[in-house]
């Protein structure tokens, strides 16, 4: 495990590489936001750590769940030509810790899609489930 403290855009950022429990590398950002001091870099390390390495572990467990494998069906040409301009689009990252984390920024953006699509559900729920309380009580 490696923990690199570095100065970027104005924030003291922490970046964590490890390999996990199935040799698969993983990394996490964190940002400290002001300059840390040792006491909290060794805050961080004890109490804070931990809970982001399961954290990570987990979703990459389901990132891994979720992926299938390609098709064989062949492509549309004009769509084949458009995610291809949209790939060309997009900024080259240039180390393997940038990737894992953009990889990591997506999953944690889908899952918290997921839990507020979940959220919104329970509460139509609950509006409904009110509605027909007052229709039958009145």
């Amino acid at each position: 495990m490696k923990l690199t403290i570095y100065f970027e855009d104005a924030f003291w950022y922490g970046l964590v590489e490890y390999t996990d429990s199935h040799e698969h590398y993983r990394v996490i950002k964190y940002t400290f936001g002001s300059e840390p001091k040792d006491f909290e870099v060794l805050k961080f390390i004890h109490q804070r750590l931990p809970a982001l390495i399961s954290k990570n572990d987990r979703v990459a467990v389901d990132r891994l769940q979720e992926e299938t494998p390609p098709s064989d069906r062949k492509m549309n040409p004009k769509r084949m030509q458009r995610a291809i301009n949209k790939q060309k689009k997009k900024p080259a990252v240039s180390t393997k810790a940038q990737m894992e984390l953009t990889k990591v920024h997506e999953l944690m953006k889908k899952e918290k899609k997921r839990s507020r699509r979940e959220k919104k559900q329970e509460q139509k729920d609950i509006q409904y489930q009110l509605r027909r309380k007052k229709r039958f009580y009145v």
